[in-house]
């Protein structure tokens, strides 16, 4: 294998790992803030409901970020992929 194209694919395998790693946090930190938020469901009042919203639209973003996070590591996947079969057809 090429050095050039090793270095490449290891730095490419590195940043799936802490995509991996990204992903799992931000899973593990969504759980824990829902936890919290469920211990809110007893307050009441205005300044409730304008918490309560905020916060859903933060788990709203929070999960199209996580989303979008999971495309961009399978698209790096693919891509290491395909840099493997070229590299192997060489």
């Amino acid at each position: 294998m090429n050095s050039e194209i090793l270095l490449e694919l290891n730095e490419l395998l590195q940043a799936e790992r802490e995509l991996t790693a990204l992903l799992s946090k931000l899973r593990a930190d969504e759980q824990e803030a829902r936890v919290m938020y469920s211990r809110l469901q007893d307050w009441r009042g205005q300044s409730a409901n304008v918490l309560r919203d905020q916060i859903e639209l933060f788990f709203s973003e929070l999960s199209r970020r996580i989303h979008q996070i999971e495309l961009e590591k399978m698209e790096l996947v693919r891509y290491v992929q395909h840099m493997r079969q070229v590299d192997g057809a060489s």
